[in-house]
């Protein structure tokens, strides 16, 4: 791990001036100099960085009665060293004689003018302030020297998380699982928990992949910080099997055990996925099966397909392993764990509509039944200055879905001049899918084709008000608009 850098902080520097325009108290009585500390013992502790680790306070001295200003030297040093070197701040003239330290200050200040003290580790140090009075006939006064003890804090990192497919919370950056840092030695970390199988490593701040901890290349009981991409390959720890586990981890020697504890039963999980699903053939977005509750191995489900092709995924963003057709009878299912088991065979769903499927990974069994025929979509919605609605996502126009043919969506009223596209979703960030026109500008005619999308995002321009209606037939991909 990299050396953290310690400069002098400026509230530090700020005191060497503090004084200059406070209204001086002139007759200072006969009070001795004397400089006190709020504790003679100060360990740092960087959790409690801004919290004040230490102040020091003063009396005025003596100007014995001359009415002259006094101004004030700060001197720390390590002892024995006679105040020939360390810390001298000329604070100068003031009545507010105090210097504080947060713990963050007091290490940084500390290493800054002693760079060769040890960490976590008590130094000895003298302190003391002198008194210089603006009248040759008052003695300089030098406060009786105080000793202090103190560590300045080494500078650690204090929050791990795991993040991975086999964490609890996945690759989501901002929900990953925080560990448990061990209060008396803040090198240890632990959790316990289940881990899915799968990957995994370790950042140190939500939201930020980097740094992050990642495994050795040869040494999988070893870590490496890595603090930037180029530092080192992004190597991570592979959970072979679910379970309980133990994971320890000491940031200082970058040593990492895991121990596994107990078992789990894994959550088996299955998944539909072709341009005939409702999540096309984007492995993140396939669709998932229900698996009967009394009959374990068996999945269902129901709903709208697309003509196209489909078949089964066992894991979210992974294509194998799946079950895919087998070659002689559509009825049956082959588990294909690679690319070498056998080939790709697909079912094909000959016509959008309604359907259940029905399938049993113990028997390897597959029924899939149409329930009917159903519109490609359920909704298609008009916006754009050209609609009655304008660009409000709140007042856009629904077309008419056809009752006897529900691929076919129409709309007769009123256009303005202007641009128009179609909604095939409500989505007020404007990321979902569209019905676009071809070309940019595209004119309106009565036998036309789309694109469904969102770039390029071309529309329809209306260039002359009136009455108009517009057929959209989602099974051939036609739109047609004629002006009344």
């Amino acid at each position: 791990m990299k050396t953290k850098k310690f400069i002098i902080p400026c509230a530090i520097i700020a005191l060497l001036s503090f004084g200059c325009e406070e209204k001086i108290i002139t007759d200072k009585g006969e009070t001795a100099l004397e400089l006190k500390a709020s504790s003679d013992s100060v360990a740092c502790d960087q959790r409690a960085s801004s919290s004040e680790a230490l102040q020091l306070t003063w009396t005025s001295g003596t100007n014995a009665g001359t009415g002259a200003a006094i101004s004030y030297l700060f001197e720390m040093d390590l002892k024995g060293n006679d105040f020939q070197g360390g810390m001298k701040f000329d604070i100068g003239k003031t009545d507010s004689r105090v210097i504080s330290f947060t713990h963050k200050e007091l290490t940084d200040t500390l290493l800054y003018f002693f760079p060769d003290i040890p960490l976590e580790t008590y130094s000895e140090f003298e302190a003391r302030v002198t008194a210089t009075v603006a009248s040759p006939d008052v003695p300089t006064q030098v406060s009786p020297v105080i000793t202090l003890k103190i560590a300045p804090y080494k500078w650690r990192i204090l929050t791990i998380y795991l993040i991975g497919d086999a964490a609890p919370n996945g690759w989501d950056n901002q929900l990953a699982t925080a560990m448990t840092a061990d209060y008396d030695n803040m090198s240890l970390f632990t959790w316990e928990g289940v881990l899915k199988k799968g990957e995994l490593k370790f950042i140190t701040e939500l939201g930020s992949w980097l740094p992050c901890y990642v495994r050795d290349e040869n040494d999988p009981g070893k870590m490496v910080f890595r603090e930037n991409e180029e530092d080192y390959p992004d190597y991570k720890w592979n959970i072979e099997a679910a379970g309980i586990y133990r994971i320890e981890m000491n940031t200082e020697a970058l040593t990492i055990q895991f121990t596994k504890t107990g078992d789990v039963e894994e959550e088996k999980h299955l998944y539909m996925i072709g341009d005939a699903t409702p999540g096309g053939w984007e492995s993140n977005l396939a669709t998932e099966l229900t698996e009967d509750e009394n009959n374990a191995g068996c999945y269902s489900w129901q709903g709208a397909l697309n003509a196209g092709e489909l078949k089964f995924i066992t894991e979210l963003g992974s294509f194998l392993p799946c079950y895919v057709r087998d070659e002689n009878d559509p009825n049956k299912m082959v588990f294909r764990e690679n690319e070498e088991d056998c080939p790709d065979y697909k079912w094909e769903i000959k016509s959008a509509g309604n359907y259940r499927i029905e399938l049993d990974i113990n028997n390897l069994t597959i029924s899939i039944t149409s329930l009917g025929e159903t519109g490609k979509y359920e909704h298609i919605w008009m916006i754009g200055d050209a609609t009655p609605g304008g660009w409000s996502w709140d007042n856009v126009t629904e077309m008419t879905k056809n009752p006897n043919n529900p691929n076919e969506f129409s709309y007769a009223g009123h256009l303005s001049a202007g641009e128009i596209k179609f909604p095939l979703e409500i989505n007020h960030d404007w990321s979902g899918q569209f019905i676009l026109a071809p070309e940019a500008n595209c004119a309106p005619a009565e036998n036309g084709t789309y694109v469904v999308g969102n770039q390029p995002d071309n529309k329809w321009k209306i260039t002359e008000a009136g009455n108009y209606r517009i057929v959209i037939d989602a099974a051939n991909e036609t739109i047609s608009f004629t002006r009344n």
